[in-house]
């Protein structure tokens, strides 16, 4: 239950980034115009490609909201899994919690409170999945919990 309330967490906050950069427009004004203009006209050759600051940083953000999207898909996937062998799926989440903490201390210190509240609420599902998978009783032979 807790990896598929993460899975929406994160679906939540993919849906908000991606909105939030869809447009190439700025929105506060003629201070944010003008970055965005010397980005795109900053431009230098890399690895054969004449490519601006612009460029990266649009990239950047389409790359984060793939990114994004592939982590919904696991944290989904791995409910599956914990639910038949948790002891398959508790080092992948385990894995996704210490990259997901990082993402959060990223997001209160870089950005502001919406990435911030939504990769900690993620981190807490994360967290409480791993300790609920830790503590779960072994399954028997037949797949079935065994409670001693």
């Amino acid at each position: 239950m807790w990896l598929r309330i993460a899975a929406v967490l994160q679906a939540l906050g993919t849906v908000g980034h991606t909105m939030a950069t869809a447009s190439a427009a700025p929105t506060h004004g003629p201070g944010e115009r003008a970055v965005f203009d010397a980005m795109r006209a900053f431009r230098f050759d890399i690895m054969g490609s004449r490519r601006s600051t612009w460029d990266f940083y649009r990239g950047y953000q389409f790359s984060t909201t793939v990114t994004f999207l592939l982590l919904v898909s696991l944290l989904w996937l791995l409910s599956n899994l914990s639910r038949s062998t948790p002891e398959q799926a508790r080092p992948l989440v385990l894995a996704i919690l210490v990259a997901q903490s990082a993402s959060a201390i990223l997001g209160w210190t870089y950005f502001f409170a919406g990435p911030g509240v939504i990769g900690s609420a993620i981190v807490l599902c994360l967290a409480i999945a791993v300790l609920g998978e830790h503590l779960a009783p072994a399954p028997d032979a037949m797949g079935k919990r065994v409670h001693g």
